[in-house]
């Protein structure tokens, strides 16, 4: 079902079972995703960062500082590879490495103002098409959508807690 069949389908019907539902989202995530990614990609390759050095910036722009060692489950390379990874972007000055407070041998790594700076341009590249899609739609569908996202919002963090 595409999305102006499922469209009629939820104007007709007004309620929809699981089965819709769970189409409807996968459909909505799956557009977001594709949109957001392109233009996350576009930005990372125009300003010359790679996919790896673009998901440690984003790590740490939202869970703040962290080890070497995490950096590495999270990219799932090596230590070696995570270090290399971390090496390359102190030099390129997105990051910078310093003792953890409480383990001397433990290097954690933080955001520099500039590697803060790459994750705002490309926060702000990926949210020009959500803001287009926006300014499309009416103040009912707009209040309809807030309310809808604010619901899977909810719902998602409550299961995330869960994990």
């Amino acid at each position: 079902m595409n999305y102006k069949q499922m469209h009629r389908v939820c104007q007709v019907r007004g309620a929809m079972d699981d089965r819709e539902t769970i189409k409807a989202v996968l459909d909505w995530s799956t557009v977001f995703m594709r949109m957001s990614m392109n233009d996350f990609n576009r930005y990372a390759r125009s300003a010359g960062y790679s996919f790896v050095q673009m998901n440690v910036l984003m790590h740490l722009y939202y869970r703040g500082p962290s080890e070497v060692m995490a950096l590495g489950d999270l990219l799932q390379v090596s230590p070696a590879g995570a270090s290399q990874v971390v090496e390359r972007m102190v030099q390129g000055g997105l990051v910078q490495r310093s003792e953890s407070p409480d383990d001397r041998r433990v290097r954690l790594v933080h955001l520099t103002e500039r590697g803060r700076q790459v994750v705002d341009e490309s926060i702000a590249a990926r949210q020009r098409w959500v803001e287009q899609l926006v300014a499309s739609l009416s103040t009912e569908q707009r209040q309809l959508v807030c309310q809808a996202l604010g619901i899977l919002t909810g719902q998602a963090a409550h299961l995330e807690g869960e994990r």
